[in-house]
C-alpha cells in the first residue's frame, strides 16, 4: 500500500493494438476474460495537461479490463488526440503506464502531490469515478500514478468483473458485463 496514494490495485498497460493485447493476455498470460468499456467514455469533463477537452474527443480508442487474481488488469489503446497514453507511445515505450490506487481522501491526495512538486498529467470525472494521473514517472524513470475516487457503481462493476474472472473457463477472450 502506498501511504501517499492508497492501495494498488491495478496496473496498466498502454498498447498500439487493443486486439492483439487481448490475445497476448488471454492465451499467453492466461488472464481473462476481458471487458471492453464503451467509446467513447462518458466524461463530465476532462484536462490533459490542465488544458479542457471536448466531450468529442478521440483520447481513447479502447479500453479492457480483466483481473489477475485481485490486481487488475487495464489495457487502453490511446486515439490520435494528445494524452498521457499518446505521448507514451510517442516516446518509444510500449507496456506498463500506470498503476491505479484508490484515494482514501482524494482532495488531501491531491494537494499533497501537488505541494511535493507532482504535476497532473490528466484529471476528469468520469460517471463512476473522479481520477488523477499524477507525472510521478518525471521525478523518476517508471509508471504513472492514477489517484482514483471510486463509487460504490464503479466498485460493484468491478466487483462483477472480478468474478466473472474467477468464472472463466479460457474460451471467450472477450465477455460483456
Amino acid at each position: 500500500m502506498s501511504r501517499l496514494f492508497g492501495r494498488i490495485f491495478q496496473i496498466c498497460w498502454v498498447v498500439e493494438d487493443m486486439e492483439a493485447a487481448i490475445i497476448h493476455w488471454t492465451r499467453t498470460m492466461g488472464v481473462g476474460p476481458f471487458v471492453r468499456f464503451p467509446i467513447p467514455l462518458q466524461a463530465e469533463w476532462l484536462e490533459v495537461r490542465g488544458q479542457r477537452i471536448p466531450q468529442d474527443n478521440d483520447i481513447y480508442r479502447g479500453v479492457s479490463i480483466s483481473y489477475s487474481g485481485d490486481t487488475m488488469i487495464e489495457l487502453i489503446q490511446p486515439g490520435s488526440d494528445p494524452s498521457p497514453y499518446r505521448e507514451f507511445l510517442a516516446a518509444g515505450r510500449q507496456g506498463a503506464h500506470h498503476v491505479g490506487t484508490y484515494a482514501d481522501d482524494y482532495d488531501a491526495q491531491m494537494a499533497a502531490a501537488r505541494a511535493a512538486g507532482i504535476g497532473v498529467a490528466m484529471e476528469g470525472v468520469l460517471p463512476l469515478s473522479r481520477f488523477a494521473y499524477l507525472d510521478t514517472d518525471t521525478l523518476w524513470p517508471g509508471t504513472m500514478v492514477e489517484l482514483i475516487e471510486a463509487g460504490q457503481d464503479m466498485h460493484d462493476y468491478f466487483g462483477a468483473i472480478h468474478e466473472a474472472t474467477r468464472r472463466w473457463d479460457g474460451k471467450e477472450a472477450v465477455v460483456s458485463i
